[in-house]
């Protein structure tokens, strides 16, 4: 779990730049793709939340416009006391770093709970050092520097904005718009698959409930996840599941309709926008690279859970928005996640948060 994947890195970055794929034949995706019409809601409506609106999807100018929403909470935003330096600047948001010295030492005398968790004035806080990270380094490059690994870094919590993909009367699935933390997909180098897997372990125990409070898990709709197989490989993504949180399958992502329908561009050839994101300061603090790319900078690259080219691989999207369907390592320590929930929004406590867009 701690191995520095250089060879990985390496690998996705020149993948990525190449745009590989096993399959980059538009004119055959196109020809036997269904004629959907040229603007549209992809799904039904709830108070002010909408399904994707989507544009000209099946061309390279589609745009998709998702309603979003904040549900839950979780580590975000580092508090400091004085100059930070531990990420490149373009890889940081605004307010991503609070820069507080009283505030600072108020944490560092705090009592901390067993999660590693306090509250100050209301407000709740997180701390972290380096032996609790996926992977910390002191020199490695697109990675946080930890010039002390021994010593607590302090993280306030705040709202998870979440894009909205699908609205099925009052259930709204949701996916995060900023990847909140990072954790290998498996944590021993061996052949498995999502059913099997560490990370679908933590998701559905520790993320979720340091994530979201007693009542909000109540609203959280258990989702019936059907894991197909790599549709370039043929490799088996394992059997279907059930599950409160997960991440999306190449399917979800990357084929008509239901790729489409998510606000996704379903076809091969096209670096899509909808599926560049990036990762909170807290998921870079847990590990999670970053890319020095010129346009895409501070983007991140992020699991799915289909099966690589063996069930020892997953695949993943780059920071330049392709699907790298032979995939990494099942042990890579430095991709973040997107995680997804369903939620009964006639029973979850959420507020309306400003819509996404994306064009190309």
């Amino acid at each position: 779990m701690k191995k520095i994947l250089w060879t990985y890195t390496l690998l996705a970055l020149s993948a990525c730049l190449l745009n590989i794929s096993c399959s980059s034949d538009e004119e055959e995706d196109n020809k036997d793709a269904e004629q959907l019409p040229t603007a549209r809601y992809t799904g039904d409506s709830y108070g002010t939340l909408n399904s994707p609106w989507v544009q000209n999807e099946q061309s390279r100018s589609h745009t998709t416009r998702w309603s979003c929403l904040y549900f839950g909470s979780y580590p975000t935003n580092e508090v400091v006391s004085g100059a930070f330096t531990a990420v490149d600047d373009y890889a940081l948001a605004e307010g991503d770093v609070i820069t507080d010295a009283a505030l600072y030492a108020q944490l560092s005398q705090a009592s901390w709970d067993e999660t590693d968790d306090t509250e100050v004035n209301g407000q709740r806080y997180h701390r972290l050092k380096g032996s609790q990270a996926v992977t910390a380094s002191t020199e490695r490059e697109q990675h946080y520097n930890w010039a002390d690994t021994e010593a607590y870094h302090y993280f306030a919590y705040a709202p998870i904005k979440w894009r909205v993909l699908n609205i099925t009367g009052s259930r709204a699935l949701l996916l995060a718009d900023r990847m909140p933390d990072t954790f290998p997909f498996n944590i021993t180098d061996n052949e498995t698959d999502w059913s099997r897997c560490s990370l679908r372990q933590w998701l559905n125990g520790i993320f979720m409930n340091q994530a979201f409070s007693q009542k909000e898990r109540e609203a959280i709709v258990e989702t019936a996840v059907r894991n197909t197989h790599n549709e370039f490989y043929g490799t088996s993504s394992g059997p279907d599941t059930r599950d409160h949180v997960f991440i999306l399958s190449g399917k979800e992502v990357f084929a008509l309709p239901l790729a489409a329908d998510y606000g996704f561009y379903p076809f091969n050839g096209l670096d899509d926008p909808a599926r560049r994101f990036r990762s909170t300061l807290y998921a870079k603090c847990r590990g999670a690279w970053w890319s020095p790319v010129e346009g895409y900078r501070g983007n991140s690259f992020w699991l799915m859970r289909t099966s690589g080219y063996t069930k020892a691989t997953v695949t993943y999207i780059c920071d330049f928005g392709y699907i790298y369907n032979r995939g990494t390592s099942v042990t890579c320590d430095d991709a973040a996640l997107l995680p997804a929930i369903a939620i009964d929004l006639s029973k979850a406590e959420w507020t309306a948060a400003a819509s996404v867009m994306s064009s190309l």
